[in-house]
């Protein structure tokens, strides 16, 4: 309404008995969901655990000092989003493969994110590009991936059972125009409002931006942790397995059940290391040291290009991104794993391992 007079689209929504665009909109406002305090305050911790992780493997990445804060918690839409930040950004999208089912995305600023690439490239991070290309868009999904491994690893521990993602895929969006294809524009959102610091290059705001049910139910798996699961064990049918004719096969499986129900109190493991050991007392022989070691992976080169090698140079290695690390004992493979970061230190996270028979060979 202007000058107390009705203009031609008003006096159209009153005659269809639609409400003013006023009152829909104060409507919409009172009933946008919201989180409750205890809500907002765990996903402010699990935010400030999760990315303390991240911020440590950035700076272990770019060699400078990374601070990554929780400042803020709220409800809001993409739409709100993109009118409060029409700018270029990364969107960087999560999506969580064991322990959570759910996705979320990360948003932030395209001039943060050239300054974490330059300085990726060994560069000082004061002149980054202006817009970022392919290569810095490559480097900073490696280093985003980096970031939300280590992310992950921190929420397995907050949440007492394994938590993994899939590898993060990057997308630069300008959002003043560039639609906004992974959530409904008008849906609410949970939003955690990051403040990024990086010695004096980076003083910014980051996002990251989850579905509100995943939010709720998150926090709802974290207050309230999944309850074990109590059945009685099944009896071992030795007598089955004792009594099988040469023709049966007898699998490792039944082996295993065997053992365990004749030596109730004994891990089968001891057994095969008992039996791998034969009469030597594993007992003499726990105190010596083996030198542990984890191959990142490997490569052939020239003389002539060792040479030439120098600061800044990338050595390209015949591993391909996602293959496990191999972990030896002396020269002996044990297990294999994946890199993460653990108070400022990378180590292994061991996804596979050596049957028992093979780990004793090795100190043998």
């Amino acid at each position: 309404m202007s000058n107390d007079f009705l203009n031609q689209d008003e006096i159209d929504a009153l005659l269809r008995g639609d409400e003013p665009l006023d009152s829909q909109s104060n409507q919409s406002e009172t009933t946008m969901p919201t989180l409750s305090d205890m809500e907002s305050d765990t996903l402010s911790e699990i935010g400030t655990i999760s990315m303390g992780s991240a911020s440590t493997a950035l700076s272990m990445l770019i060699n400078r000092k990374v601070t990554i804060t929780v400042p803020e918690v709220y409800v809001s839409t993409v739409n709100t989003i993109r009118e409060n930040y029409p700018i270029p950004c990364l969107v960087v999208n999560v999506e969580y493969k064991a322990g959570l089912q759910g996705a979320n995305l990360l948003v932030i600023k395209e001039r943060d994110a050239a300054v974490i690439g330059n300085l990726m490239m060994g560069e000082d991070g004061k002149n980054p590009p202006e817009e970022i290309d392919e290569l810095y868009l490559s480097a900073v999904t490696e280093c985003m991936n980096m970031m939300m491994g280590s992310a992950a690893t921190s929420m397995s521990d907050l949440f007492h059972y394994m938590i993994d993602i899939s590898p993060p895929v990057t997308y630069r969006k300008d959002l003043s125009s560039d639609k906004f294809n992974f959530i409904e524009t008008d849906k609410p959102i949970a939003v955690i409002a990051f403040r990024i610091e990086i010695e004096e290059l980076i003083d910014s705001v980051m996002l990251q931006i989850i579905d509100l049910d995943f939010a709720k139910d998150m926090v709802d798996q974290l207050l309230n942790p999944r309850g074990e699961e109590t059945s009685e064990e099944p009896k071992v049918d030795d007598t089955a397995i004792i009594n099988k004719t040469p023709s049966d096969e007898v699998t490792p499986s039944d082996w295993a059940d065997l053992q365990q129900h004749m030596h109730p109190n004994t891990d089968v493991d001891e057994l095969d290391i008992r039996d791998a050991l034969g009469n030597l007392n594993v007992d003499l022989i726990r105190d010596i040291p083996v030198r542990v070691r984890a191959i990142l992976g490997k490569t052939k080169m020239s003389i002539e290009n060792i040479l030439k090698l120098g600061p800044g140079h990338i050595m390209e290695l015949e591993t391909i991104e996602g293959d496990p690390i191999d972990v030896y004992a002396n020269d002996t493979l044990i297990a294999r794993g994946e890199v993460v970061v653990v108070d400022e230190q990378f180590g292994i996270r061991i996804t596979e391992i050596t049957t028992p028979r093979n780990r004793i060979n090795s100190i043998r």
